[in-house]
């Protein structure tokens, strides 16, 4: 079977280049490239005729990009293994072929092609292969997805489905940027911040929430998309209820619906965030040379009239005074 990885670095089991054992050196390829874990080989297969092959060396910003075929067997992340650990990541596996099954704070997920399951460094956990398989591997830090999704921990070791609705649309996506990644080199980090994003979203929004919580876990964590959609677009003059609800596949009656119980409405908000931002730079010195109708496009308004009216009333005071 074919890689989508085509380039990056490549480790076979096989190719230990000295007396270790295929599996023993397999053992040291995942710990490297992922997290330390404890690994076992199927216990019908010989050393001798374990094989399996890694594909890795492929970044977008903070998330790594490793994929996997490989024989069957069993990799466990002890509390041994975690206390001798520095990292703090979350792990997603998208299953590409056969069955793989991720173990995890009490739940189990059957991994089947198309489907994927996340799971976290930072807890007990096992990984299960009965079979031969293939999956590719996303790894990020904990910190990273954690600003974009609410509460991460609670989706750990749920299967989510790759066939449908924004599981597919994220499973497309990885599969593709997979291929292509040799072949992208500007703009990575707004593209990591999407797809986090993307991942974000395909996890809050899955039918399978009943497993993962309440549902004002998965709200919490809508709004602090929101709000991170919001100041990553809050330059765009296009930004408004109905793309912000667009972004995220829900409704603008929904969106609102979300705010309601805060101290201002999303339009509203918007229009703070535009004029605090347009005030710090007439305040800056390194704006001095730009115009004030061009602070005011630079902030997300489409009229400097309006943009004036609107900053008047904020602040008691006109931006040329403020100047």
């Amino acid at each position: 079977m074919t890689f989508f990885i085509s380039d990056g670095y490549q480790k076979k089991a096989q190719d230990s280049g000295d007396k270790r054992l295929n599996f023993d050196y397999w053992s040291e390829i995942i710990c490297d490239e992922f997290v330390m874990l404890d690994c076992e080989k199927g216990t019908d297969i010989n050393d001798s005729a374990f094989t399996a092959e890694l594909r890795g060396g492929k970044a977008l910003s903070s998330l790594r990009f490793a994929e996997v075929q490989s024989a069957p067997h069993i990799a466990k992340r002890s509390k041994s293994q975690i206390g001798k650990s520095t990292e703090a990541d979350f792990l997603i596996s998208f299953q590409i072929a056969n069955q793989g099954i991720v173990r995890q704070n009490g739940r189990e997920a059957i991994l089947t092609p198309r489907t994927f399951a996340m799971y976290d460094s930072t807890q007990p956990y096992t990984l299960s292969f009965k079979e031969n398989f293939h999956q590719l591997i996303v790894q990020m830090p904990k910190k990273v997805l954690s600003q974009h999704l609410m509460n991460p921990e609670q989706y750990t070791a749920v299967q989510m489905s790759g066939h449908s609705g924004l599981g597919a649309v994220l499973t497309n996506f990885i599969f593709s940027l997979a291929k292509e990644m040799g072949n992208i080199n500007q703009q990575s980090d707004e593209l990591s911040d999407n797809l986090i994003n993307m991942i974000a979203m395909a996890f809050s929004s899955s039918v399978m929430l009943e497993q993962v919580g309440s549902n004002s876990v998965v709200k919490e964590s809508l709004k602090t998309r929101i709000y991170r959609y919001i100041e990553l677009n809050l330059c765009n003059p296009e930004l408004s209820n109905q793309s912000i609800a667009d972004s995220q596949g829900i409704s603008v009656r929904y969106l609102n619906k979300l705010f309601e119980d805060q101290s201002e409405s999303v339009h509203s908000l918007i229009l703070e965030k535009r004029l605090q931002r347009s005030y710090n730079l007439l305040q800056d010195s390194a704006y001095q040379g730009h115009s004030i109708e061009m602070i005011a496009f630079n902030s997300g308004f489409s009229s400097a009239a309006h943009f004036s009216r609107c900053f008047k009333k904020r602040f008691g005071t006109s931006p040329g005074q403020l100047r």
